[in-house]
Parts: C-alpha cells; sequence; structure tokens
C-alpha cells in the first residue's frame, strides 16, 4: 500500500506507491511540500493501487490517472482491458477531430517564421523556439494523447509540476506561453474547439535586479587591461571592449562584422547581413537590429590599427574577429563563435580581479546609458540599439548614485 515518509535530501514529503502492471511490480514515487497534501495524494494514489490489481477503473479515471503523471499510457494500455478500445471508439465518435501532434507542432513552426523578425529557421533563437515546442509535445503525448481531454485544471497541475521540480518562474512562464501557443494551432487547425492554456494566467514575472553598468572609470580602465590579455581569440579581445563601449554590439554583431563594410571616411559602421564565403553560411540581424551606426575616432583608430596587428600576424580575415587558433588555421576565415567573448572577458575579469558582475552585455548596457545621460534622444538609441519597442530603451536609463552628484549640473 502507498505510504508517505519525509524525504530529508529534497525537504518535502515523499508518497512511495506500487502498481501492477501486467504482472510485474512497478514502483512510484511523488512529491509534496506539506504533509497535509502528502496525506491526501496518498489516499488518492491508493485507489490507482487497487484499480491496477483488480483491472477495474473507468475510462475518466485512467485518463485523468495518466494526466497526473501517475500511469503511462502504455501501462494503462496493459493493465486495463479494453481501454484502448475504448480510447478509439472515443476519437471515432467525438466530433472534435483527433489531435496529430506532429502536424500542430508543424504549424506552429511555419506560424513562427512568419512571425519572427529574422525568418531564420537556421537562427539559434528558431532552434530554441522550437526545442521546446518539441519538449511541450512530447509531454502532450504522453499526459494527454487525447487533447479534447486536456482542461484549465490539467494545465495549472502541469504548471506546479514544473515549479516542483525546480523549473524558475521565467522557465515555467515560457513553457506555458509555448503551450498556448501550440493550442493555438490545435485550435486553428479544427483539433479542439477552445484552447484551455488562454484560461490560466501566469503573468510575466518580474525581471531581477538591474544589469550592471560600468562607471567612465572601470570603462577606462577596461580599454586599457583588455590590451594586455592577448592571448585570448587571436588577440581580440581588446576588439571586443572596443565594440561593446563604443558600438553597443551584441556578441553574433560583433562575430559577424566585416572589415569591408566599415566606412572608415565617415566613421560609420552598419550591422547588415553578412556572408561567410568558406562555407555559404549568411547571417542576418533581426529587422529592427540592421542599422548604421556613427562611432568615435577612437574606435576607428583602434580598428586601423587591429587590422595592421591581423595582416603582421598573418591572420587577418574577412572578419573583424578571426575564428580558430594556431592549432585550427583552417577556420580563420570562418566568424568567430558568439559565446568565445564572453567566456574571454570573463577569464580577463578575473585575472583582474573586478566585478564578476561585469559582462560583455555590460558594455552595451553602459553604451546606451552613457548616451542617454549624455543626452541622445529615446529615438535616436534606439535606433541605434536595434530595439523595436521604445519602452526596451528605456530601461537602460540608471539612476546616478547620489555620491556622483548628478544635480550639480542645475544651471543655478
Amino acid at each position: 500500500m502507498a505510504n508517505v515518509h519525509w524525504y530529508a535530501s529534497r525537504g518535502c514529503w515523499r508518497i512511495v506507491f506500487n502498481l501492477n502492471i501486467a504482472g510485474r511490480r512497478v514502483r512510484r514515487a511523488k512529491y509534496a511540500k506539506k504533509k497535509s497534501e502528502a496525506t491526501q495524494l496518498c489516499r488518492s494514489v491508493e485507489r490507482v493501487e487497487s484499480a491496477t490489481r483488480t483491472g477495474l477503473a473507468t475510462v475518466d479515471e485512467i485518463m485523468d490517472w495518466i494526466n497526473r503523471g501517475w500511469i503511462k499510457t502504455e501501462e494503462a494500455a496493459q493493465t486495463f482491458v479494453g481501454f484502448t478500445h475504448d480510447i478509439v471508439r472515443r476519437r471515432e465518435t467525438d466530433t472534435v477531430a483527433a489531435a496529430n501532434l506532429e502536424q500542430i507542432v508543424e504549424a506552429y513552426e511555419e506560424y513562427a517564421l512568419i512571425n519572427s523578425k529574422a525568418n531564420d529557421p537556421g537562427r539559434p533563437a528558431h532552434k530554441n523556439h522550437m526545442s521546446l515546442a518539441n519538449r511541450v509535445k512530447d509531454w502532450l503525448e504522453v499526459a494527454h494523447p487525447l487533447l479534447i481531454d486536456l482542461d484549465p485544471d490539467a494545465v495549472e497541475r502541469r504548471l506546479r509540476e514544473l515549479r516542483k521540480e525546480g523549473y524558475s518562474e521565467w522557465s515555467v512562464y515560457h513553457w506555458h506561453t509555448k503551450l498556448r501557443l501550440l493550442l493555438d494551432q490545435a485550435v486553428r487547425l479544427n483539433f479542439i474547439r477552445t484552447n484551455p492554456a488562454r484560461a490560466v494566467k501566469t503573468g510575466q514575472p518580474t525581471r531581477g535586479a538591474a544589469r550592471r553598468i560600468v562607471s567612465v572609470q572601470e570603462a577606462r580602465k577596461l580599454l586599457k587591461v583588455s590590451l594586455s590579455h592577448r592571448k585570448y581569440m587571436s588577440g581580440c579581445l581588446p576588439t571586443v571592449v572596443h565594440l561593446g563601449l563604443y558600438a553597443g554590439l551584441r556578441n553574433e554583431e560583433m562575430c559577424w562584422l566585416r572589415w569591408d563594410v566599415i566606412d572608415w571616411n565617415h566613421r560609420i559602421i552598419p550591422i547588415q547581413e553578412s556572408i561567410c564565403e568558406e562555407t555559404g553560411e549568411v547571417w542576418t540581424p533581426k529587422t529592427d537590429e540592421g542599422r548604421r551606426l556613427d562611432v568615435k575616432t577612437e574606435l576607428v583608430d583602434y580598428l586601423r590599427s587591429e587590422q595592421e596587428r591581423l595582416k603582421k600576424e598573418n591572420i587577418l580575415s574577412p572578419f573583424v574577429m578571426p575564428g580558430g587558433h594556431w592549432k585550427r588555421p583552417q577556420y580563420r576565415k570562418h566568424p568567430l563563435d558568439p559565446k568565445v567573448p564572453s567566456k574571454s572577458f570573463a577569464k580577463m575579469i578575473a585575472a583582474e580581479k573586478m566585478d564578476r558582475g561585469i559582462t560583455v552585455y555590460s558594455l552595451r548596457h553602459t553604451y546606451a546609458t552613457m548616451a542617454l545621460r549624455e543626452g541622445v534622444d529615446l529615438s535616436t538609441l534606439q535606433h541605434r540599439m536595434g530595439h523595436n519597442d521604445i519602452r526596451t530603451t528605456r530601461e537602460y536609463l540608471h539612476f546616478i548614485e547620489p555620491e556622483q552628484h548628478p544635480m550639480d549640473v542645475l544651471p543655478y
């Protein structure tokens, strides 16, 4: 019979129960934070234990147990005679068509590409979206093979389960959003009449602490000390610092920036479609991220000297930051992997014993914040940053600490 005991390693109550699946004993465990919840859950699973021994249960009961994750669909088919037949009959007689989950995912991918800014199936962001969509689909296949049986209560139960499994509020929010979008496609395809996920409200979680910006003194220090950390990225770590502080570029934009697009005379750096001739791969910025940046002379002068350095070391590439390294020279004409700048930058920060909260993204954040403080208007900065929504640009305006006496600028 099911039993409840305190599970110290996870700091919660553990409910252990046993199912009789085709003559073999299958052990299951569930968890609850409160003893009252655990006791109630224990009484509920005792019904499942009894049913698997007798083979007697209604289809609705079995479907509920499957939805709760107490028994798997294939186990129910082995244990309860006629269960599979009842499910098939339900599919045939119900007025709503049985959902084809693969078709729903395909419809969602088409929707995602049409509504994305880049419309690029190879973009990492799109791959991440589809990865989550397929994980949600896998859960639906096991827990709700018939979408017509999915209701708001089941959605809420799943979100609670995710939280108990240690998912962050943002992960739960994204999971729920993906489920909602997939079921929107199921409604459009007439597999279900209404979307139960839309009846559940999670709300966007509050953001954490404000991103770190660097002070003027820290910015000057980074520009200086990065020059002594040439052992990383073929000596291009100072380029990351310069492009971040003087142009506010993202990692991908830095890595795909080519020498031949820079307008040296007018001090303009375009963020535009870029291609790797070696592989034929094309990188395209999102619609609102394509832009032309006016930059200070300091950046142009640095880039000229950097180009000369790369020539002398015989590692000049079409890209401002060449890929590969001395062990893999065949990748020199490829763009640098966008993950590399962040990893190398973190090593430099640790070596210099600076605040570990300073990241490559801090440079972009600082670029925007300093521009706003120095009087660049929001509309101009919105375009420079590549933001679709001006509210995103406003988030970069940090207040100035009182120790810096910002009110000294008052004209009276």
